[in-house]
């Protein structure tokens, strides 16, 4: 089971069309966006995924003004889970956090309440184990600050989470 990981798109279509067809290639059973998509018409890039039936979660992003519009018009594509989301996958439990709380963030981390935490908002490719906790930034989908635009790719297809089992991407 793999899980396709982007955030940060900040409407970047070309990157976003770019991360779908890559999540498409790797046969992903879904996929999470870790926030700051901005513009409602992201879904232009996604549209795709609907007729593969690969759904999309998302939560919200310091820079998501337009939430209502996101919902209402990206929501045909990308289940908006909030500010948090949290799941069960394969006996793994997962939290999504944009990461805009310093604070909150460190509590997630620390808790070791999930295996898994995907983030976003630094724009920087984390990737680090935390005691139990498999903390996941996949970078920036945009590429705007970094010049390098990237997205990830889980596989929770294995019993022992660890740094091997997550793959990045450049766009």
């Amino acid at each position: 089971m793999k899980i396709g990981i982007l955030s940060d798109t900040h409407d970047h279509l070309a990157n976003i069309s770019k991360a779908v067809d890559l999540f498409l290639n790797e046969k992903v059973s879904k996929i999470i966006h870790c926030g700051d998509y901005i513009a409602p018409f992201v879904i232009r890039a996604m549209t795709k995924l609907i007729e593969h039936k690969i759904p999309v979660y998302g939560v919200f992003g310091n820079n998501d003004g337009e939430r209502i519009g996101l919902k209402k018009i990206a929501g045909k594509i990308i289940e908006f889970k909030g500010e948090f989301f949290e799941f069960t996958e394969n006996n793994y439990k997962l939290a999504v956090y944009h990461g805009t709380d310093e604070r909150i963030l460190q509590n997630l981390i620390h808790s070791q309440f999930y295996d898994v935490l995907l983030t976003g908002h630094t724009h920087q490719i984390k990737i680090e184990k935390v005691g139990k906790t498999l903390l996941i930034n996949p970078g920036e989908t945009c590429g705007y600050l970094t010049g390098k635009a990237t997205c990830a790719v889980l596989d929770l297809s294995c019993k022992h989470l660890s740094q091997d089992n997550v793959q990045i991407f450049e766009l």
